[in-house]
């Protein structure tokens, strides 16, 4: 597949939720400022999720050393106590549409807070991606040149990880077939062919962001099977016409990966337990 960008697909804006945890050795900070540079409609929300190690500082002094324009477009949250990736991703989203839109849907539990930035943030979609970049940012653009063909734009954009022919998916084989066997059960209790929800890159409109994040997440880390189970229970059947599943070009295995062969083994009840709280509402 070509490369090349769709030149009417650069124009969303974009504000991009990137939850952190022990990140301090891990934030790419040249690639984030590229990014910015080369896309005027990106933006971050940087959630320092109650990280250990000195992740708030790293993340200070990296959008200090920035020039102002860039500056205005790196946003940082950070709260004092660990609440895992799902609850970073439930708030840096909900603080972002309240800069953007006011309101005052679920608060999300925080504790005691520090925000810097949040006073000009303007998008088309809003999304989250992995600190790592496992997903590389150039992706954010190719998933919107891949959905610039769907009519009308989907509600909800996910990556897929889908090793093919012109694609560079880095995966170990157990990840690899770990991953087949948690979309096989997900799409079983969907009732939707899904082939990959746990790629850490996924852009949506901000119209269900009061839909899919006006509560706490029963999960840390399915809590991307519950955005798909928070559409169908809102939109019902039509729900699956509202998500594109995008086969990214590049993602790679990052080492210091947060989920090891414990949560694994968890997975097959840990799945059951989603659908079954999900199906008794």
């Amino acid at each position: 597949m070509s490369g090349n960008l769709a030149p009417a697909m650069l124009s969303k804006k974009t504000c991009l939720i990137i939850p952190c945890f022990n990140e301090a050795e891990r934030i790419h900070s040249d690639a984030f400022t590229m990014a910015l540079q080369s896309n005027k409609q990106l933006q971050y929300v940087f959630v320092n999720d109650g990280s250990s190690d000195n992740t708030l500082d790293v993340l200070k002094s990296y959008r200090e050393n920035q020039s102002a324009e860039i500056q205005s477009r790196i946003n940082i949250l950070s709260y004092k106590d660990n609440k895992g990736k799902s609850n970073a991703v439930l708030c840096g989203l909900q603080m972002a549409y309240r800069a953007m839109y006011g309101g005052n849907i679920y608060a999300a539990e925080m504790g005691e807070i520090e925000i810097v930035g949040f006073l000009g943030i303007e998008a088309d979609y809003l999304g989250f991606w992995d600190a790592d970049l496992a997903t590389p940012l150039s992706e954010v653009d190719w998933l919107y040149q891949f959905s610039g063909h769907a009519t009308p734009m989907p509600s909800l954009i996910i990556g897929s990880r889908v090793a093919r022919l012109g694609a560079n998916i880095e995966r170990t084989l157990f990840r690899h077939y770990s991953g087949r066997l948690f979309a096989t059960l997900i799409s079983q209790g969907l009732g939707w062919k899904v082939h990959d929800t746990q790629c850490g890159a996924k852009l949506m409109s901000p119209e269900i962001i009061p839909i899919c994040f006006n509560r706490p997440f029963k999960t840390s880390w399915l809590f991307d099977v519950e955005i798909l189970l928070r559409l169908q229970q809102h939109f019902g059947k039509s729900a699956e016409s509202m998500v594109l599943e995008v086969p990214i070009r590049t993602w790679k295995d990052v080492k210091g990966s947060k989920i090891g062969w414990g949560d694994f083994i968890k997975v097959p009840y840990q799945i059951w337990k989603v659908f079954r709280s999900y199906r008794n509402r």
